[in-house]
């Protein structure tokens, strides 16, 4: 395990394979019952999960994840989806497709109401309601990249298991910086300030200033390319460079 101020770095996935995938551990390890988790990723994939907490070893299946959706693109819809699940109940929010660019996203829970919202770059989603009530644990750590896939093997009338592996289908390739997860709902304007990497603003249950981490396979730490946002004309824009 490595512990590491991540500031000017990125995890990178070279390739998309089962054995390459990094696990974090947070500080707080009890149940969570409000949440926001803030990532930036960049990546020329359809469809990729980003975060699952949990490892294939976890008991209860997919308790949360993130995950990029196949592309719906056209003239008239360049939207894509991202899938939020909890408790292995996914929530599909529609966002503007983003062709070879950082996306940032940010996701807000309250266990209380269920409210939950998706942040990409800056912009909010409309309110939803998700596993009102439940609550998620962290003990076994959280992956980046991967995401659950569970298999019902039956061996004889009488005895059966389940067995997990690493769903083929959303394995990850590209880059993933700023991983930032806090055990509150935090405001629009403290979400704006994660979205310009504003160095005073760490998440309390992961941050990416202060990480606890352990790679699997060839997932690397390489220089992050230095962004800058802002706006002008009530759209947002970003400027980037190696530091």
């Amino acid at each position: 395990m490595a512990q590491q101020d991540m500031n000017r770095n990125v995890f990178f996935f070279p390739r998309r394979s089962a054995d390459d995938y990094v696990v974090l551990t947070p500080v707080v390890t009890g149940p969570l019952h409000n949440l926001t988790v803030c990532l930036r990723s960049y990546t020329d994939a359809e469809r990729y999960a980003l975060l699952t907490v949990g490892t294939l070893e976890s008991r209860i299946y997919n308790m949360f994840v993130i995950l990029q959706s196949t592309f719906i693109y056209s003239q008239t819809s360049p939207y894509q989806y991202s899938n939020i699940y909890i408790n292995n109940m996914a929530l599909p929010i529609p966002e503007k497709a983003v062709v070879l660019d950082w996306i940032h996203r940010c996701v807000t829970w309250d266990s209380n109401t269920g409210v939950l919202q998706l942040w990409v770059n800056g912009k909010v989603s409309p309110r939803a309601v998700l596993q009102k009530g439940f609550s998620i644990d962290l003990q076994d750590g959280i992956s980046l990249g991967h995401m659950q896939l569970r298999y019902h093997i039956r061996q004889s009338q009488h005895r059966s298991y389940d067995r997990n592996e690493w769903d083929s289908s959303s394995l990850f390739q590209g880059e993933i910086s700023d991983v930032h997860m806090w055990n509150e709902v935090l405001p629009p304007e403290t979400i704006w300030q994660v979205l310009l990497n504003n160095r005073d603003i760490n998440g309390n249950v992961i941050s990416w200033r202060s990480l606890n981490y352990t790679i699997n396979g060839d997932v690397t730490v390489q220089p992050k390319l230095q962004c800058r946002y802002g706006s002008e004309s009530g759209s947002s824009y970003s400027q980037c460079s190696m530091d």
